[in-house]
């Protein structure tokens, strides 16, 4: 039994900066994306240029989904329509029941979905909880850019060592 901690890839890279093909060949068919710390700064809605571009391009390739554990309706809906995704919101991360609902509506093979996130105690509990692919990014600061240093993940990763 694989612990819930686990991270399959973690990148220690933005999500711009995850390579599509890579993805394509761990057998990556569908994502879904984590929005705040993942794609946006959690205090902004300005998604950069590279993201935009990433997504554009990861459109081309596999079906893309936001699930975010904000509560906004609005911030989320509004993220998703720019990127034209489709979306939940409120998923109450690493709880299942959300991330299982998109699973179903996306129609594939848990094999073949990954979710990208910032956080081990949200995104990758909550794949490892679903049986899914697990990617662990690096949280983007407000102008789009990784952040240097991130005490939340580090906390969280120091935790995992003790937790099996």
């Amino acid at each position: 039994m694989r612990s819930v901690l686990k991270v399959n890839w973690d990148s220690n890279l933005p999500i711009y900066a995850i390579s599509q093909s890579e993805l394509q060949k761990k057998g990556i068919k569908c994502i879904l994306l984590d929005v705040d710390g993942t794609l946006v700064n959690r205090k902004s809605t300005n998604i950069s240029k590279d993201v935009k571009n990433w997504i554009i391009e990861s459109k081309k390739i596999f079906s893309l989904y936001l699930i975010s554990n904000n509560p906004s309706k609005k911030r989320i809906s509004e993220i998703a329509k720019e990127l034209n995704l489709r979306y939940k919101y409120n998923a109450s991360k690493p709880r299942k029941k959300v991330t299982l609902n998109a699973i179903k509506e996306v129609k594939y093979e848990v094999k073949d979905i990954a979710i990208i996130g910032d956080r081990i105690f949200t995104d990758i509990i909550v794949g490892n909880r679903c049986n899914i692919n697990t990617i662990l990014v690096k949280r983007l600061n407000r102008d789009g850019l990784p952040i240097k240093f991130n005490l939340t993940l580090a906390i969280e990763k120091l935790i995992s060592i003790f937790i099996k």
